[in-house]
């Protein structure tokens, strides 16, 4: 496991921002279970956001699909699905349930492109940022590096 570098900070497990990464995260799984449960597949499909999602080439997915998804793959070998597929409309209701997270809150909390990196350790959420001076908000809290090294220590166990 690589480590942060420092300074790190780590988000409160008491923000918005927090809740609302790990209601995304376990809407994510609700809906790949759910997903399964329909059509009976759990590996192969994937999704960008609620209006562009498909399957990888040579899956048991694909051949299920094949007729639903567009002819050209990317260069992953991914097709995406046609917005005229019979399961267009039922997939994107699936994945609209999913909690939405705001993709610039990180800019907004800890600077414009000033984050290195992220990690998640057990339920805690870490950042490592580049400039403390541009860490704004009271969403997030600095850790001292040899605590971080304490807690990435202890979850190697």
């Amino acid at each position: 496991m690589q480590t942060l570098d420092a300074p790190i900070y780590e988000v409160k497990q008491s923000s918005g921002w927090y809740k609302s990464k790990i209601k995304h995260r376990s809407d994510i799984n609700d809906f790949f279970d759910a997903f399964e449960k329909k059509f009976g597949f759990k590996e192969g499909f994937s999704f960008y956001h609620f209006e562009y999602f498909g399957v990888y080439g040579g899956t048991e997915v694909y051949e299920f699909f094949k007729n639903e998804l567009v002819k050209n793959a990317d260069k992953d070998n991914w097709y995406a699905f046609k917005k005229r597929s019979k399961y267009f409309k039922e997939i994107k209701e699936l994945i609209e349930q999913i909690e939405k997270v705001n993709p610039f809150k990180l800019h907004d909390v800890l600077g414009l492109d000033n984050v290195s990196a992220s990690q998640w350790l057990d339920d805690r959420w870490f950042f490592g940022v580049k400039n403390e001076k541009h860490v704004k908000g009271d969403e997030v809290v600095p850790i001292d590096y040899k605590d971080y090294l304490s807690l990435v220590m202890s979850s190697l166990d």
